[in-house]
């Protein structure tokens, strides 16, 4: 690679292997980078070798070097930092391993020449506060320096390439096997594409992010080593520190001090393909880790052509598994010999050694999509994703002493068939009114989602927790068992050794929560809880949340929390076999405190705030519906559980009488009660007069009937008293109100679907002396309603200056007689 490089950098590049000293500048997780140091320790057999990486983890060695350990594998780092609001949290990071990551390959290596291992970096908790303020776990190898470089993009548009992975590609994993084991030349030139990289920053942006820090302590460490060993040393950290630390190491002018290692709570722990896969936005390396991984196996079997190799295998992998699918576009042998073709002659016209992955993927797109990408081959690139990407799972000896909270998991996972041998998604299908299996299945599923350990995905079926679809008799999951799973189990292990421990200390915490002192007492909150623990399976904790429910009830002010609470209790009654509550008496005598709590606060609907009318018409709404709900899931023949209407009644008619009541309360009660049969039109239409009529105002008015419409939409369509009354009451407004209450008319109005509206606008337009066939005529879809507002504000102005110079009878509004 001609790279032309400033004079400090050409000179740090002399010194890239000088005085017995090695440096071997990487690319995380690049088999090239891996090759060449496999070939650099074999042939230099160093006294010691010094990775990148928390200096704590040396304490790791032994774990990592465990004959049993089998990549991909990551060492979890954690500690306690200040977020953003100054809470406390936990920061989580990875350091992963492959078996084409240069780092794993200077350890195994290493160990096989005989060498000294020791990791150099900073500690983790000294990094965690200044490289990541949120709680999203990360990795340390990530490399967006290199990803956003201007000097690098620019490099990757004067050679064709798309990104920097491709541009690295090119440079590097597309050179033949003899290339890479000239490993003074590979590194040579991966010194100089992250040194030009690295002057693209500025040392104060450096220092503020803890790059300098980091590669100060890095110095420290390989200086203390110079002094202490005899013989070479090779230096492997990621390329962009390297000119760094070389310039940092012939500055010095004393002996250096010494580098204490601080230990950083670590675990080693299995890692996935899917995780390390650095498209997926995890900033871990290299792309496509199943794609390398078979590079890195046949450059590992020897002979000169393995990028061809791997490409036919790729090509032939995806035309099996399509046939397997039984995809209507099978992939066929011919189209595969065409892609091996296609590849192979890319390779040649770019320069490549052959078919590199970009050489590949375009060999795909050109011989195996026949049409446009959203012309059904989506589904086929997919599955060259995940090809690329690859399942494969990582496993540990168990001398790594994983907190017996994950073990609890994995063996809870284990004992529900559950599969964790790779970090592939997987689809649970659970019938959960007739299996017990299944119900077990689903509640180890629901407890991993309250821990929030991302191991389970709900997809659909009953959802016990709001209390809607509930007559679904199966229930869906997506699943996987990824590192994640197992560095949040490891965030919660100081709750407990299991599950149930765990879960239990985080419910009685929101127990303690809705109990403390000077906080309002909420039924709905604690029925909810009680709803939680009966679904992830804590049944041991029944007891104390229904008397804790019951305290609530007792003292709950708020309607709206009693209503939830009753919906809540609905809902533990109904499904009381998937949810193991069954005939608990409990749940019966809460509920039938329930009604009569609901109805004592019911009055106090009256002094609802206009901004609050409709949450509180849905909650008015809310309690109509638990008592039908109650009636029905309850035997008819138990009259101690019969929640009788009339007492309903009684309330919703005094919410009526109240004139100084919120309006759109009042019409709320009063379709309810046209709707269950205690009122006829009549008195609605007479109700309707009062709120429209004298001595109302159009504010009010307005507000009463959107509380109307809310509960039963419907009225003025199919009553025809009650559409006169309030047409003609309307009419009676002046132009000025109505053009300022067209909105909220308008808003009320939309509980109607689009025929509906249609069809009362054409009764309407019948009452005022128009035809339907003409009202359809003047409508004009293309008016926006504040062009509508602002037409009839100019309209109005228009007519009051007209009026104002007498001549108001030059535009007569009367309508016209109909002909008939």
């Amino acid at each position: 690679m001609a790279v032309v490089l400033p004079a400090a950098l050409a000179a740090a590049r002399e010194r890239l292997f000088a005085d017995g000293l090695y440096f071997a500048p990487l690319r995380h997780h690049s088999p090239a980078c891996a090759f060449a140091l496999q070939a650099m320790l074999r042939e230099l057999r160093p006294a010691a070798v010094l990775i990148e990486g928390p200096d704590g983890f040396t304490d790791m060695l032994p774990l990592l070097l465990d004959e049993r350990t089998r990549p991909p594998v990551a060492l979890l780092c954690q500690t306690r930092a200040p977020a953003v609001d100054g809470q406390a949290h936990t920061q989580s990071a990875f350091f992963p391993f492959c078996d084409y990551s240069p780092e794993w390959v200077a350890l195994k290596t290493g160990q096989e020449t005989g060498a000294q291992l020791a990791f150099i970096d900073l500690p983790w908790q000294a990094r965690a506060g200044k490289e990541h303020n949120d709680h999203e776990a990360r990795s340390l190898m990530a490399e967006r320096y290199l990803a956003h470089s201007s000097y690098l993009n620019a490099l990757a548009r004067s050679a064709g390439c798309r990104d920097q992975d491709e541009l690295w590609d090119h440079l590097f994993e597309s050179r033949p096997r003899a290339a890479l084991l000239d490993w003074r030349a590979l590194f040579g030139d991966v010194f100089a594409y992250c040194a030009m990289a690295r002057l693209d920053y500025e040392p104060a942006v450096l220092e503020a992010e803890g790059s300098l820090p980091r590669e100060r302590h890095m110095a420290a460490h390989i200086a203390r080593w110079r002094s202490q060993v005899a013989g070479p040393i090779v230096v492997v950290t990621g390329g962009f520190h390297t000119s760094a630390l070389i310039g940092l190491l012939a500055a010095a002018k004393t002996a250096p001090a010494a580098v204490a290692a601080t230990a950083t709570p670590s675990w080693l722990i299995r890692y996935s393909f899917e995780r390390l896969d650095a498209l997926n936005g995890y900033g871990a390396g290299m792309p496509a880790p199943a794609y390398y991984q078979a590079a890195w196996e046949a450059l590992q079997a020897g002979g000169g052509e393995h990028h061809l190799a791997v490409a036919v295998d790729q090509l032939t992998a995806l035309a099996q598994h399509s046939r397997a699918r039984g995809l209507q576009d099978r992939i066929s042998t011919a189209e595969v010999q065409a892609a091996v073709l296609q590849a192979a002659r890319l390779a040649a016209l770019r320069g490549h050694a052959g078919p590199g992955r970009m050489d590949l993927l375009d060999a795909m797109r050109s011989c195996f999509v026949k049409g446009a990408i959203d012309d059904g081959m989506q589904g086929l690139l997919d599955d060259v994703r995940r090809q690329m990407t690859g399942s494969r799972l990582g496993d540990v000896p168990p001398s790594a002493g994983s907190p017996p909270l994950v073990e609890d998991a994995r063996a809870e996972a284990r004992r529900h068939g559950l599969r964790l041998d790779d970090g592939a998604q997987r689809l649970a299908r659970l019938d959960l009114y007739r299996k017990d299996r299944h119900r077990q299945r689903s509640r180890y599923f629901q407890l991993m989602q309250y821990l929030d350990t991302g191991l389970a995905r709900w997809q659909g079926g009953p959802d016990f927790l709001s209390g809607s679809r509930l007559e679904l008799l199966f229930e869906e999951w997506s699943y996987a068992w990824t590192p994640l799973v197992e560095a949040r189990l490891i965030e919660l292990a100081s709750d407990g050794a299991t599950l149930a421990e765990v879960a239990l200390a985080r419910l009685l915490r929101e127990e303690q929560a809705l109990g403390a002192a000077g906080k309002a007492r909420s039924a709905g909150s604690a029925a909810a809880l009680l709803v939680r623990a009966c679904v992830i399976g804590l049944h041991e904790r029944l007891p104390d949340l229904l008397e804790l429910l019951s305290h609530h009830l007792d003292e709950d002010p708020d309607f709206a929390s009693v209503v939830a609470c009753g919906h809540a209790l609905v809902t533990l009654w109904r499904a009381r076999e998937p949810l193991g509550v069954r005939e608990h008496p409990g749940v019966l005598q809460l509920m039938r405190r329930v009604w009569p709590a609901a109805l004592f606060l019911l009055p106090g609907l009256a002094d609802t705030a206009p901004e609050a009318e409709s949450a509180q018409v849905g909650q008015l709404l809310a309690l109509r519906e638990f008592g039908r709900a109650a009636r029905s899931a309850l035997a008819a023949d138990d009259a101690g559980l019969a929640f009788e209407l009339d007492d309903l009644h009684r309330h919703l008619a005094g919410l009526t009488q109240r004139r100084d009541g919120a309006p759109g309360i009042c019409g709320a009660a009063a379709a309810l009660l046209f709707l269950d049969g205690a009122w006829d039109e009549r008195q609605l239409s007479q109700l309707l007069e009062q709120r429209f009529g004298a001595g109302a105002t159009p504010q009010d008015a307005v507000r009463f009937l959107s509380g109307l419409m809310a509960a039963a939409p419907e009225l003025l369509l199919t009553q025809a008293g009650l559409r006169r009354s309030f047409n003609t009451l309307v009419g009676g407004w002046d132009e000025d109100s109505f053009i300022h209450y067209l909105p909220d008319l308008r808003l009320a109005f939309t509980g109607l679907k689009p025929q509906e509206t249609g069809e009362l606008a054409e009764a309407l337009a019948v009452l005022n002396g128009a035809a339907p066939e003409a009202l359809q005529a003047e409508l004009h879809y293309d008016v926006s309603e504040s062009e509508m507002l602002a037409g009839g504000r100019l309209n109005a102005a228009l007519l009051a200056c007209l009026a104002r110079d007498g001549l108001a009878g030059w535009f007569d509004t009367t309508p016209e007689t109909p002909h008939g």
